[in-house]
């Protein structure tokens, strides 16, 4: 996946566009574990919403499919099998993404995922830069003061969420969480952008 930053006059982050994505898996493993739960939300460099997607996602081979931890993620076996076709989501997903920063908490265990699970589906797309909010917030704590967990960060800022472990409700949550990140690090025009990749 590249990114492709707007170059008007006005070099502010008005005009810079993120992808805040999260996944809810099986499992941890991308090699044998599957996304259960897509989403992506698109807001500019103010926090102002974009566009927003989500969905429930049916696995690509549901007889090799084991569930996994319905009391952490909360989705059914019956949601599972009415979800959008895995192949769809991604591609959606891929079509959300282009041209946007990829962001989320903890990128590379969302990134492993939908790398693995592209490849299962013959996408052969790869998130090539992206930001991690984990990494940002380990940045700006420099005197290792607080926890870095989602759930922390949303004590911290007082940002509030629907459900933990809720794909929409994280990224929603991680959206957020950016905004205030980036203000602490004082990053406010494009050309600070680098100062914010992974």
């Amino acid at each position: 996946m590249t990114s492709s930053l707007n170059t008007p006059s006005d070099k502010s982050l008005r005009n810079v566009s993120f992808a805040v994505v999260d996944c809810e898996t099986t499992g941890v493993n991308p090699e044998t574990d599957r996304i259960l739960q897509l989403a992506a939300i698109v807001v500019n460099g103010e926090g102002e919403i974009v566009q927003t997607f989500d969905t429930v996602v049916k696995p690509e081979s549901p007889a090799d499919y084991t569930h996994g931890a319905e009391h952490i993620h909360g989705i059914s076996e019956e949601q599972v099998a009415q979800g959008m076709p895995l192949r769809e989501a991604l591609q959606k997903l891929w079509e959300i993404s282009d041209g946007n920063l990829f962001t989320a908490h903890n990128a590379k265990f969302d990134i492993g995922f939908i790398h693995a699970e592209s490849k299962r589906v013959g996408l052969e797309r790869q998130v090539e830069t992206y930001i991690d909010t984990l990494a940002l917030s380990r940045k700006t704590d420099a005197e290792k003061e607080r926890k870095h967990s989602l759930d922390a960060l949303c004590e911290h800022y007082g940002i509030e969420r629907d459900r933990a472990h809720e794909a929409k409700s994280d990224a929603t949550a991680t959206a957020q969480l950016l905004i205030h990140l980036m203000h602490d690090m004082g990053v406010s025009q494009q050309d600070q952008l680098p100062e914010l990749f992974a």
